[in-house]
C-alpha cells in the first residue's frame, strides 16, 4: 500500500508530495488541479515494468493520431497510432535534463523515472575523442528515446522506447518489449485497474467475469447490483453479445433473464466498479469521477461496498469526484465503519505552478459536511 507519493515534472506537477495516504482516498479539487494526473501517476508507479501502460493513459486522453497506410486504389491496408509524449512533461516540452519521477518511500518503496536519453551507439559516440563529436553538436532527433527506469525491492529495470523526430512514439515500438500486456489485463506482480468515465467493453467485462465466476466474489457482484435493483438474484455473461444476450440478469419473479443494458447506465457503472474491485485483490483500484452515472441516493451504499471490499481483499483505492453528494456519501459511509481511519479526503489546491494536497481526516470531514463547509 502506498503511504506517500512524490511526483516531479509530470503534466501539471512540477514538484508535488503527498503523504498520509489511507486505504481509500477520495481526491477533490478545481478543474485542472491535477486529480486525474495524480491517478495516472499512481497507475504508472504501481505497475512495475509495464511501459505500454503509458499508451493506455494517452489513449484515454485522446493524445494520439491515427496514421493510415492507403493503396493507390484508396483502400486502407494498415492503421498505426502515433502518441505524442511531449504533453506528459511539465510545461509540455521535453528536454534531456527534465526527467519525470514518481516515488513512494514509505512501507513499500517504489520508483519510476521517465527521461529523454540517447541510443547507446550515440551515447558512445558522444564520448569518443576519435570521432571528435561533442555534446554541443547537433544530434538528429531520431537518436533519442524515452527511457523507463523502474526500481522495486532495490532492483532496477530499464526499458527504452524510440522517439520519432516529431516527438511521437509508435504503438508498435512497445510490442518488442518483454513486459506485461497493456490495458486492463495487466499481469504484473501488482494488480491495478484504472476506470475512467467511459464504459468498459463487453469483452473487457467478460474477461473480468472469467476470474470471478463460481467464486465467493460473485456474491459481492450481486450485492453491488442490488444497490440499484434489489430484485436481482443472478448475473451471467453469454459467449457473445447480441440483441438478447451479452450481460444478463435474473430478477425475482421474472421467468426469463433480461439484458443488463436495458436497466440503464448506472447499473453498468456499479457492475464495473464491483467487478474491478474484487479482481484487484492485494492491488489498486483507481477510478476517475467515481460517482459517474450513479444517483446521489445510491452513493452511500456504493461507498459502503467499496470500503468493505477494500478491507476484505486488501485493496487501496484512489478516486476523484466533483460532487458534493459523493463527498457526503463518502463521509456517511466512513462514519458507519468500525475503523473510519481507512478513508481520507484530499483536496488538491493549485496556485500558479504550485499544487499542494490538503488532508481531511474522517473527523474533519464530518465537521465540514455537517456545517456545509466547502472542501472541493
Amino acid at each position: 500500500m502506498l503511504r506517500d507519493l512524490t511526483i516531479q515534472n509530470y503534466r501539471c506537477f512540477k514538484n508535488f508530495y503527498i503523504d498520509g495516504l489511507a486505504r481509500v482516498n477520495l481526491l477533490v479539487g478545481m478543474n485542472n488541479s491535477g486529480k486525474t494526473s495524480l491517478l495516472e501517476a499512481v497507475c504508472l508507479l504501481v505497475n512495475q515494468n509495464s511501459p505500454s501502460l503509458l499508451l493506455d493513459l494517452l489513449d484515454k486522453r485522446g493524445e494520439f493520431a491515427e496514421q493510415l497506410f492507403i493503396r493507390e486504389s484508396g483502400e486502407v491496408i494498415h492503421r498505426l497510432n502515433r502518441y505524442q509524449i511531449r504533453h506528459i512533461f511539465h510545461s509540455h516540452q521535453f528536454q534531456p535534463e527534465q526527467d519525470i519521477h514518481f516515488k513512494s518511500r514509505q512501507e513499500s518503496p517504489l520508483s519510476l523515472s521517465l527521461s529523454i536519453g540517447l541510443f547507446p551507439s550515440v551515447q558512445k559516440d558522444l564520448h569518443s575523442e576519435d570521432e571528435g563529436i561533442s555534446e554541443q553538436d547537433d544530434i538528429d532527433a531520431d537518436a533519442f528515446n524515452l527511457v523507463f527506469i523502474y526500481i522495486s525491492d532495490e532492483r532496477a529495470t530499464r526499458q527504452d522506447i524510440s522517439i520519432d523526430e516529431d516527438g511521437s512514439i509508435e504503438s508498435r515500438s512497445f510490442q518488442l518489449l518483454k513486459q506485461a500486456p497493456s490495458s486492463v489485463f495487466l499481469k504484473t506482480s501488482i494488480k491495478s485497474l484504472f476506470l475512467t468515465t467511459g464504459m468498459m467493453s463487453f469483452e473487457q467485462l467478460a474477461a473480468l467475469w472469467d476470474k470471478i465466476t463460481l467464486t465467493p466474489k460473485e456474491n459481492s457482484i450481486i450485492e453491488a447490483l442490488q444497490i440499484l435493483e434489489p430484485a436481482i438474484e443472478r448475473i451471467n455473461f453469454t459467449s457473445r453479445q447480441t440483441f438478447n444476450s451479452g450481460i444478463l440478469v435474473k430478477l425475482r419473479g421474472q421467468p426469463n433473464p433480461i439484458p443488463l443494458g436495458s436497466m440503464g447506465d448506472g447499473m453498468r457503472r456499479i457492475l464495473t466498479l464491483a467487478m474491478a474491485a474484487v479482481t484487484v485483490e492485494n492491488g489498486f483500484l483507481i477510478v476517475d469521477e467515481i460517482d459517474t452515472g450513479l444517483h446521489y441516493q445510491t452513493q452511500t451504499d456504493m461507498w459502503r461496498l467499496i470500503l468493505e471490499i477494500s478491507q476484505r481483499l486488501n485493496i487501496q483505492v484512489f478516486a476523484t469526484t466533483h460532487s458534493w453528494d459523493c463527498i457526503t456519501a463518502f463521509q456517511e459511509s466512513l462514519a458507519q465503519t468500525k475503523d473510519s481511519s481507512i478513508g481520507k479526503l484530499f483536496r488538491l489546491s493549485r496556485k500558479d505552478e504550485n499544487i499542494r494536497a490538503v488532508e481531511y481526516t474522517p473527523d474533519e470531514l464530518s465537521i465540514a459536511v455537517r456545517q456545509s463547509i466547502e472542501v472541493r
